[in-house]
């Protein structure tokens, strides 16, 4: 009986994660190819931010109805590029959208899929702009907009949404296609960047996430979505060999497909990654 009794000492203070709660959150990098596509659960409510291209519209549709989604109480939109607002298309039609919402970036009217971007996200009167400074809540979790303070300038990647998931201690920092010049801005405004997770900035290309903001976010594990002989190279040697120095964990959904993060009410995590049929 003493051999037992200690024994459940010990399993109690060397595997303390057995008593965690199994509440929590899920944060989903969803394989959408050559894109971004990220779905955050909190209980009953759910956030897709970015919606991938226009190939993997159906597969992105199967696979929320998989995960039980519902209701889409927030789809936000970093910035108006193909790959990122193109799934929108198929998403609005199929699932309630409570608001939709982005960074106000000024549209090419003579581009036919910004023109019909406008027209279906943009004209209704649950839309609104997001800019820094502002918080979106979603149940215990809060997403502050650190990045763009406008979105007047053309330049579509500098003005991404990034985004820091707060959720107790934890942090999950997205940072769009933020690269160059608007990530030194964004590390010399002064936000604290500091997070747990990295959704590397440009699916992994050189022009983003250099050693400074690295050194500024320190996360433990980084997450790269990007398609398989991605059109623009990545993710890079570079910015692969930055996060291999650090000892970064990466995950990638070119070779490990859907990223699931499950994070529970003591900000203890794991990290699973599923094969779709």
């Amino acid at each position: 009986m003493k051999k037992i009794f200690f024994a459940a000492i010990l399993l109690f203070i060397f595997f303390p994660v057995l008593s965690f709660s199994q509440e929590g959150i899920l944060i989903h990098f969803i394989n959408v190819g050559e894109g971004d596509a990220l779905l955050i659960q909190a209980g009953d409510n759910n956030a897709l931010v970015d919606t991938g291209n226009l190939l993997s519209g159906y597969g992105l549709v199967e696979y929320l109805e998989k995960n039980n989604v519902k209701k889409i109480n927030y789809l936000i939109i970093s910035h108006p590029h193909p790959d990122h607002i193109a799934g929108a298309f198929f998403i609005l039609p199929k699932f309630q959208v409570d608001r939709v919402c982005d960074n106000g970036q000024a549209l090419n009217e003579e581009d036919d899929m910004e023109r019909w971007y406008k027209m279906l996200v943009r004209s209704g009167e649950n839309y609104s702009v997001l800019k820094k400074g502002d918080k979106v809540k979603l149940g215990d979790v809060t997403l502050d907009i650190l990045w763009p303070p406008d979105a007047e300038t053309n330049a579509y990647n500098d003005n991404s949404l990034v985004i820091m998931l707060k959720y107790g201690k934890f942090r999950c920092l997205f940072t769009g296609d933020l690269s160059g010049d608007a990530e030194n801005k964004l590390l010399a405004s002064g936000p604290a960047l500091r997070a747990n997770i990295l959704k590397v900035g440009h699916h992994g290309y050189r022009d983003a996430t250099s050693s400074l903001f690295l050194d500024a976010v320190s996360p433990e594990t980084a997450v790269i979505s990007t398609g398989l002989s991605n059109r623009i190279g990545a993710p890079s040697e570079e910015v692969l060999n930055l996060l291999d120095t650090r000892r970064i964990k990466v995950y990638r959904t070119d070779r490990d497909d859907n990223i699931i993060i499950r994070l529970n009410k003591q900000n203890y995590y794991t990290i699973e990654t599923r094969q779709e049929k």
